[in-house]
């Protein structure tokens, strides 16, 4: 008899693996802030927050969390935001992406999009509920760039 453990083909990550993603999840966010040019992986972090969600990866979900938390205190936006705005997709969006295509580089390239998009809303609500003009976002070619390169590496999972 095969034991159910064997029949699944789930990637769990090691522990050194674990404490290499949480150290990346605290420091880079760190050399963002102090580095302009480098890309912030938003887009990338909220697809394998979704992911992990999908899948039930705790260890995945809080290493995600911690990313977000952290790239939120290092450019002071409002706390949680980037998980509210996953959540948010998630819950309205997600399974209506995954119905209108099977295409997994094109789920990626939506939901990424869609994450942006809630996010800025977000963004935008949060300074129009607190009577603040404190978030400004420039759509430079940064930011754009920024997107691009969350989109090709969410596809590319």
């Amino acid at each position: 008899m095969i034991s159910s453990a064997s029949r699944r083909k789930t990637k769990h990550l090691g522990p050194v693996q674990l404490v290499l993603l949480g150290f990346l999840a605290f420091s880079y966010p760190v050399f963002v802030s102090m580095y302009n040019f480098f890309p912030i992986f938003f887009g990338l972090c909220a697809y394998l927050l979704i992911i992990a969600i999908k899948k039930q990866n705790i260890p995945m979900i809080i290493i995600c969390a911690i990313y977000s938390v952290s790239l939120e205190i290092n450019f002071s936006m409002p706390l949680f935001n980037i998980i509210i705005s996953v959540l948010i997709f998630y819950v309205l969006g997600y399974n209506r992406v995954k119905l209108w295509t099977t295409c997994k580089p094109c789920i990626a390239t939506v939901s990424v999009l869609s994450v942006y998009f809630v996010y800025f809303v977000t963004i935008f609500l949060d300074d129009l509920a607190f009577s603040r003009a404190s978030h400004s976002i420039d759509f430079n070619w940064l930011l754009v760039l920024n997107i691009l390169i969350d989109i090709f590496l969410a596809a590319m999972l």
